[in-house]
């Protein structure tokens, strides 16, 4: 079940963190090896962070992210446990705004993650069953936080935005970022100062009851269809290497058939 459940958080993160052992508000908001320089009170932070997600926005796409309808993603993945390893492939699909279809294959055979914009399920090699409570949740607030949701919606009504500084992570220059959804939901971004693409993402997540923080670090960006795509991820969970992502594989606007995302009767 541990193996399922990290299984599990791997899928949610779509493209898909700062950390400590006791995680509070105060974590989140402040980037732990990050060297933060507050904003002067002459400086509008909210002004400041749509201007910069703004450019971040362009660095993204050459294109409207808006023609942006469905993306699939085929990656191998090497799950890091304190005493195991997983080699894996992952395979997600996202079809905007609000439906998402992870597909899993491994040693223990296939598991099938997804979100139809009103339930979300899952099949294992022991069946299929809806998922509730925190771990449904998680879904809507992946979805929300993917990167190119963040980039479309970040100006639009009930979405907030802060500039939280300047910083260094992962040894690049950033400006830092936190980022709200519609549903309250909090993530830090960090912007490589440079090229203005996001190199970075730190948020909270809570599956069955245990609240865990997670880091995502990209790079090696490439051009797909106009779009960047980060082509190595790497995953932290509680400041503990999680998982290694190499993408092999990039769909823009393929065609994605709503039926894929339906619960198997």
């Amino acid at each position: 079940m541990k193996k399922f459940f990290a299984l599990l958080f791997l899928s949610l993160s779509l493209n898909s963190v700062i950390f400590a052992q006791e995680p509070t508000k105060t974590d989140i908001e402040k980037p732990s090896d990050k060297t933060e320089n507050r904003v002067e009170n002459k400086v509008d932070p909210i002004k400041q962070a749509k201007d910069l997600m703004l450019l971040a926005r362009k660095a993204k796409s050459e294109k409207s992210l808006a023609e942006i309808k469905d993306i699939k993603i085929t990656s191998e993945v090497t799950l890091i446990f304190p005493q195991d390893k997983f080699q894996l492939i992952n395979e997600t699909t996202v079809k905007f705004p609000d439906k998402t279809l992870t597909v899993i294959s491994g040693p223990f055979g296939e598991i099938k993650n997804s979100y139809n914009g009103t339930i979300a399920w899952a099949t294992t090699p022991g069946g299929t069953q809806e998922i509730v409570g925190d771990n449904a949740l998680e879904f809507e607030n992946a979805l929300a936080g993917d990167p190119i949701s963040i980039l479309r919606n970040f100006d639009q009504e009930n979405y907030k935005v802060e500039f939280l500084g300047e910083g260094s992570f992962e040894g690049q220059t950033t400006n830092n970022i936190k980022f709200t959804t519609n549903k309250g939901h909090e993530i830090n971004l960090y912007l490589d100062s440079k090229t203005n693409m996001i190199v970075g993402r730190a948020f909270q997540s809570k599956a069955a009851g245990v609240t865990y923080m997670n880091e995502e670090i990209y790079s090696n960006f490439q051009k797909f269809d106009a779009v960047e795509i980060p082509m190595k991820r790497i995953f932290k969970r509680n400041s503990q290497l999680f998982a290694e992502v190499e993408v092999k594989e990039v769909k823009i606007n393929s065609g994605v058939d709503d039926k894929i995302f339906v619960k198997p009767q």
